[in-house]
């Protein structure tokens, strides 16, 4: 028959305070850890998308820069959403980017 080990796991609110003070600052790095990984794909997924535009404006290809300009969009206002970026900073960069979209339109 197999050990029967025993293991006690105290709640949050049963720690004594140097410990409750140690699992709340383990709590807060890992949670800083899982939203600065996140913060980074939304990142590199926007630079990705820039690289994309401004390839498509510099060959003059106006169906692809269209398509990758949707995507930009979109990109740009679920990073604000989450707030990755500043709303602000989502709008003057789409105003940027359809003026650079417009100018191999025309």
């Amino acid at each position: 028959m197999a050990n029967k080990v025993k293991i006690t796991v105290k709640k949050v609110s049963e720690l004594k305070p140097d410990e409750k003070r140690e699992w709340k600052r383990d709590y807060l790095k890992r949670k800083l850890e899982r939203k600065t990984e996140h913060n980074n794909r939304v990142r590199d997924r926007l630079a990705n998308l820039r690289r994309t535009l401004r390839k498509a404006t510099e060959t003059k290809d106006n169906a692809k820069a269209n398509a990758t300009l949707k995507e930009m969009y979109s990109a740009l206002d679920k990073a604000a959403k989450v707030g990755v970026i500043h709303k602000s900073t989502a709008a003057r960069r789409k105003s940027r980017y359809s003026a650079q979209v417009k100018a191999i339109a025309a």
